[in-house]
């Protein structure tokens, strides 16, 4: 599987995946300086401009996450390219798999490098321009962690779903549509269970949802073109 992974990733180039990360990460700490310096609010609380991050990067990185899928995959069923993949003698589920753990590797560690990048940010607003209310103490980490962490889990498996949704009609409209679906799903959970991030069971069941999608894709949809 890793050696599939490495051919893939060679195939398409890192240098695309480094230049959308760059410009993720560059484009959520600009909105982010926006929303924290809006002088019509009050100041921020570090749960809340982080909250702001997750927010950002939702709509973000699923939909980056659809896009690669949609150009990687469900492009590449539309076209028929895929047929030259399936002539290797590899079990046709193991080349989709690959595809599949290489986007979703790459998508996690963009998000893990944002949120190291845009908490460091954070900290620094409020350290020379005081836009958070409160001062920074190491145990806000206790808070951010975690919740980074669910976060990074919900929006790649999200990012997947995109792909159950692509490969039901080997749609690129559908994965992108599927993907801003999702975000807004996610935000009405957040707004109408009245929390600042994921609760646990959100992300457990999401995950559910997703495998369950994954392997009934893997059954039925591979081999069709």
């Amino acid at each position: 599987m890793t050696h599939l992974m490495k051919l893939e990733l060679k195939k398409v180039g890192l240098k695309k995946y480094v230049l959308f990360s760059t410009v993720g990460i560059l484009i959520s700490m600009f909105f982010l300086f926006v929303g924290l310096n809006d002088s019509s609010t009050i100041k921020s609380s570090y749960e809340t401009a982080f909250s702001t991050v997750g927010l950002i990067f939702c709509f973000y990185y699923i939909i980056l996450f659809s896009v690669l899928v949609a150009t990687y995959i469900v492009n590449e069923y539309n076209h028929k390219t895929i047929l030259v993949m399936f002539s290797y003698p590899i079990d046709r589920r193991k080349l989709i798999i690959a595809k599949l753990l290489l986007i979703t590797l790459l998508v996690m560690f963009s998000m893990i490098i944002g949120y190291i990048c845009c908490g460091t940010f954070i900290v620094v607003a409020d350290k020379y321009w005081g836009l958070i209310e409160g001062k920074f103490e190491i145990s806000v980490l206790s808070y951010w962690i975690p919740t980074a962490l669910k976060a990074i889990i919900t929006f790649c498996t999200l990012g997947v779903g995109t792909f159950v949704v692509g490969m039901v009609k080997k749609s690129v409209p559908m994965t992108i549509v599927s993907a801003i679906l999702f975000c807004y799903i996610r935000q009405f959970y957040i707004a109408g269970m009245d929390l600042y991030q994921e609760n646990w069971l959100f992300v457990i069941g999401v995950l559910v949802i997703t495998v369950i999608g994954v392997c009934y894709t893997l059954t039925c949809k591979i081999d069709r073109l």
